[in-house]
């Protein structure tokens, strides 16, 4: 039992520590947000103070360097505003000198910092006020080309296979399928013009057929039989027989046993090795 007991106490001891650890941890982040508002509101403090005391010399007693630092501060802090202030109005000002209108009366180019249009001499309030004219006009309706689909709500043509059309959105599968074209429309069927009686017929009749009791009656012709003459058959010619080639005459230095050359003088052949003489 004092084991477990030694162990039960160690383990309290443990939690208890490990407790006080995580509230430390947690009163030490809420005393750092506390600082943080602290001085977020002396600096507020301090900048209203500082307006309302930098002109008074009893406060301004003793505490000098702060208000001659916080001064120089703020004249940085113009000098740069100013300096920026500067940089805009030359950046607007090279955006101005590069952008231009085109003139609706003679098509020439208008800087927007001129007066008058270089081409025709129109003043830059009236060029101006026809662009405007012309921006707020409706956009004519675009025409179909002739013979290619063409959107049924705004007319833009679409090309075979598109769901929507570019122009307005329109939903091309909900689309009804196009009406017929009405037999009005269609180019008359030109009828075949009939043929003169004349020339459709001829001058001689043609041969009417005779009836068959005519043919009938006509004797029937006997065809006598055709004998057929077989020719002989040609005799079979028999070719010679082609005469027997005779041996040729074995060499005198060869070895009549098995025909190996044999040297002039040889005693036995070197072939198969039968006696020459």
């Amino acid at each position: 039992m004092g084991f477990l007991d030694s162990l039960q106490s160690s383990v309290n001891r443990g939690m208890a520590a490990t407790g006080r650890a995580t509230s430390t941890m947690k009163l030490k982040a809420q005393m750092s947000e506390a600082l943080k508002r602290r001085q977020a509101l002396a600096a507020q403090l301090g900048a209203s103070l500082y307006d309302v005391t930098k002109d008074d010399a009893n406060l301004r007693a003793g505490r000098e360097a702060l208000y001659d630092g916080i001064a120089a501060c703020d004249a940085e802090r113009a000098q740069c505003q100013a300096e920026i202030e500067r940089l805009e109005a030359e950046s607007a000002a090279a955006t101005a000198a590069n952008s231009y209108y085109v003139c609706p009366f003679c098509g020439s180019h208008v800087v927007t910092t001129d007066l008058f249009c270089s081409g025709c001499g129109k003043p830059m309030a009236e060029i101006t006020a026809a662009l405007s004219a012309q921006q707020q006009a409706p956009a004519a309706p675009v025409a179909p080309v002739s013979g290619a689909a063409a959107c049924p709500q705004c007319g833009a043509p679409v090309n075979a296979g598109d769901v929507f059309c570019m122009s307005c959105g329109y939903n091309l599968a909900a689309a009804p399928a196009p009406a017929a074209v009405a037999a009005s429309d269609a180019e008359p069927a030109v009828a075949p013009v009939p043929e003169s009686v004349d020339e459709v017929a001829s001058p001689e009749a043609a041969p009417m057929p005779e009836p068959l009791d005519a043919v009938a009656s006509e004797p029937v012709v006997e065809v006598e039989a055709i004998e057929t003459v077989v020719a002989p058959a040609p005799a079979s010619v028999t070719e010679p027989a082609p005469e027997p080639i005779p041996a040729a005459a074995p060499a005198a230095n060869v070895c009549p046993n098995c025909g190996t050359p044999c040297e002039p003088g040889d005693a036995f052949c070197m072939g198969c090795g039968a006696r020459l003489s």
